[in-house]
């Protein structure tokens, strides 16, 4: 039975500063805990309510807890009847690998994180590789918005200048969308390459920018006067058009 302890533990986890000290961050919902259970993540405890399960049977190993524990633990104003708590999981050294690796520089909306994460992995991109300050990534909106992309892809947090700086040293074709760069419909990509988005209020910082070897934009139609798109927008457009064959 689960014991008042635990459930403000729980509860704690919606705070970032309690995420870090514990390492442990709360999945919720049917589908995100599907992804979970099926994913290397360890998860550490699996809470339904009886309603819940008796809609769905197969998550018969969660422990049952009632209606009033479930919204005591739950960050959500109607929780979906089921929570997990899970294991924040150690970040390794940098090692890409797909043809087109996304860079994210001061995104500050988690739900603009969580939506480029999810269509990163939609368009094959598999590594992700975000500035120190970007959103936290275990941060429950991040974490929602992700819709169970998180628990498949490679995410890393890191000095972005750095990285990217090294990158170029290499060789690196770095893209950055910018508001002045080449018309993005009338370029084409090459083969293997970084794609930098920045953040929703500043876009790319003085610091990456020297790095961006190859300025875009989206151009805009008919002069709109839209000053800027949305970060998660933006990005899925520019990564469209850029892994077409």
């Amino acid at each position: 039975m689960i014991t008042k302890n635990t459930i403000k533990q729980i509860a704690s986890l919606r705070q970032q500063k309690f995420r870090k000290e514990l390492g442990l961050f709360v999945v919720e919902g049917r589908k995100m805990t599907e992804e979970l259970l099926h994913s290397s993540f360890e998860t550490l405890g699996l809470y339904a309510t009886e309603a819940f399960l008796a809609d769905y049977p197969t998550f018969d190993k969660a422990e049952i807890v009632s209606e009033v524990q479930m919204q005591q633990m739950s960050g959500l104003d109607t929780p979906p009847g089921i929570l997990a708590v899970v294991k924040i999981p150690q970040q390794g050294e940098i090692k890409t690998d797909s043809r087109l690796v996304l860079a994210l520089d001061g995104i500050a909306n988690p739900g603009n994180m969580g939506t480029l994460i999810r269509t990163a992995e939609w368009f094959g991109i598999h590594d992700v590789v975000c500035s120190s300050d970007c959103v936290e990534l275990w941060n429950p909106k991040t974490v929602q918005a992700t819709m169970g992309s998180l628990f498949r892809m490679k995410v890393w947090s890191t000095d972005l200048p750095a990285f990217l700086k090294q990158a170029k040293a290499e060789g690196s074709a770095i893209y950055g969308a910018l508001l002045d760069g080449e018309n993005l419909f009338q370029m084409q990509a090459k083969p293997e390459c970084i794609l930098v988005i920045g953040s929703e209020s500043h876009g790319i910082r003085k610091d990456v920018l020297p790095c961006i070897t190859h300025p875009v934009t989206i151009p805009r139609v008919n002069g709109s006067a839209t000053e800027s798109l949305n970060a998660a927008v933006a990005g899925g457009i520019i990564i469209a058009e850029m892994i077409r064959p």
